[in-house]
């Protein structure tokens, strides 16, 4: 079994030039899809679930099929906790097993991010639990978190740093003017204050927002040696599409594990290419 927390990948992924992808999943299907796509490509993944999905499958559910789909993987798999602002939900995560948590503390005020942050690298680390931070709010919507662009806040790169260092957090999401969901247009990221955060912060920093970005705006993006990059709602489409494309070429055929195979076979060629796209492939 190789299912670890989320610091040596990325570290590794800094130094070499390439990015880990972090992809959201709701079932099972979807699941199988991430780590056979890593398989695949022999490259280290990461397996994301927000808040909504670890309540409506629960925790012992979804850590026992992490295990069970990474047990004869020989790529490294993670499980990483997205966008948690429960306490209680994470805590949970953190003691069935999640590999790695994220605490997004970014509506709170510089000085409160700090100490809840804090609170959950202690707990998190007793476990060898890798941590993942926020600063900054991203804009868009997504699962529970919405900001709206009256909200939108760029990370500051010396905050960033001072951060990193109060709460000893793993790697921090940082706002450079990417946004949750899809894009209607074309957006306007700020890669001055990205190569700032890059010179200044030498530990791995995290791009959420990724679905939809052109190809060329994600190829600038690694160049500057981002660790992780997040996929979320571009799957959910391509879920919902496929199922919708199956029922519609298979009209009569009412054999679910026939339809979970062809959903799950068209996610994985998504996941392989962003694999392809960030670099990763061969990395494991």
């Amino acid at each position: 079994m190789v299912y670890v927390n989320t610091n040596d990948m990325l570290i590794k992924a800094r130094k070499e030039n390439y990015v880990v992808g972090a992809f959201n999943i709701v079932n099972q299907t979807s699941m199988r899809a991430v780590v056979e796509a890593a398989k695949q490509e022999k490259s280290p993944v990461i397996v994301q679930t927000s808040q909504k999905t670890v309540i409506d499958l629960g925790y012992t559910v979804l850590v026992d099929m992490i295990k069970e789909l990474s047990r004869d993987a020989d790529v490294p798999v993670a499980m990483n906790l997205d966008h948690g602002t429960d306490m209680d939900v994470i805590k949970k995560c953190i003691e069935y097993g999640w590999s790695s948590v994220m605490i997004d503390g970014s509506k709170l005020s510089y000085e409160e991010n700090i100490k809840i942050t804090k609170e959950v690298v202690d707990m998190a680390h007793e476990r060898e639990i890798s941590v993942e931070g926020e600063l900054g709010h991203i804009g868009g919507k997504e699962e529970h978190i919405e900001t709206n662009k009256d909200e939108i806040m760029l990370t500051e790169p010396e905050k960033a740093l001072e951060f990193q260092k109060k709460t000893g957090v793993d790697s921090l999401a940082v706002a450079i003017g990417t946004a949750h969901g899809l894009y209607t247009g074309e957006p306007k990221l700020d890669f001055d204050r990205l190569e700032e955060i890059m010179k200044i912060c030498k530990f791995p920093i995290v791009i959420h927002g990724c679905s939809g970005l052109s190809r060329d705006i994600i190829k600038k993006i690694i160049s500057y040696r981002v660790s992780k990059m997040n996929i979320s709602t571009e799957i959910k489409h391509r879920y919902i599409d496929a199922c919708e494309a199956y029922i519609k070429k298979n009209p009569d055929e009412y054999e679910p594990l026939k339809k979970f195979k062809f959903v799950q076979e068209d996610v994985e060629k998504l996941i392989k290419d962003y694999i392809k796209l960030f670099g990763s492939q061969g990395k494991a």
